[in-house]
């Protein structure tokens, strides 16, 4: 049995019923500031910690981070120096400087680091890759993104949301990286990107509207992304892409 702590009772609350349906893995323990929620998801089964230092030495084997996005890295490094595998919400990092010194920590602990991208292993992208093993696509050369989210005064009344501080990124890093992702894992490598930003809705201090052009190995795509417009008629989200 894989034992698993999360950090986080916001997003982590989607993790926890997740784990539940998966007979390999127990979560023994969980950490979050909201002590009535922490109460709540705990219940008899999961033991209540008050801190990530307690969960980081707890009797666990993975440590699954859904924290605010300036503690990702800091505290997967910190998991994996204590010999934990590591879950962590998107994004992963905030720099290539962090992104290179998580991955020089799971080289020395002989841990793994999993980024939380299941949009890759949905069933529509399951399908293109079974026809790519089957070599029945072509060779990708552009593709076109847009994505849209709905976000309103709610969403950003959580403190470290629309902040440099906290959520260290807007448009692009926080809600459109999922289908950026799935254009670099789904066609080639990204080499080169060109982007203008704009706040133009929102009242925070990231970008809530981008246009962006980005050069991939042997193809050009132009994903533009205008995702946090508040629409009291239609909660949610939605993107589509076309090749």
């Amino acid at each position: 049995m894989i034992r698993v702590a999360i950090l986080g009772g916001g997003i982590g609350a989607q993790h926890l019923e997740a784990y539940y349906q998966l007979e390999e893995f127990v979560v023994t323990h969980l950490v979050d500031q909201d002590a009535e929620r922490s109460a709540a998801l705990c219940g008899d089964r999961i033991t209540p910690l008050s801190s990530i230092e307690d969960a980081l030495f707890a009797d666990v084997d993975v440590i699954d981070i859904c924290l605010p996005p300036h503690l990702h890295a800091p505290v997967a490094i910190g998991a994996l120096e204590a010999g934990k595998h590591v879950i962590c919400e998107k994004p992963l990092a905030t720099s290539l400087e962090q992104v290179n010194a998580i991955s020089s920590a799971a080289t020395a602990s002989g841990k793994s680091v999993f980024p939380v991208f299941q949009y890759r292993f949905g069933p529509a992208f399951d399908q293109l890759r079974a026809l790519q093993v089957a070599g029945l696509v072509g060779a990708p050369r552009a593709a076109s993104l847009e994505t849209h989210w709905n976000r309103d005064a709610e969403y950003y009344a959580i403190q470290w949301r629309g902040t440099w501080a906290g959520e260290q990124g807007g448009a692009v890093l926080g809600h459109a990286i999922h289908a950026h992702d799935l254009l670099g894992t789904f066609m080639a490598p990204i080499v080169g990107v060109t982007a203008r930003l704009g706040t133009l809705v929102n009242p925070i201090e990231t970008e809530d509207t981008a246009a962006l052009i980005f050069e991939l190995e042997g193809v050009l795509w132009r994903p533009a992304a205008s995702p946090l417009v508040p629409h009291p008629m239609k909660p949610g989200c939605g993107w589509s892409m076309s090749t």
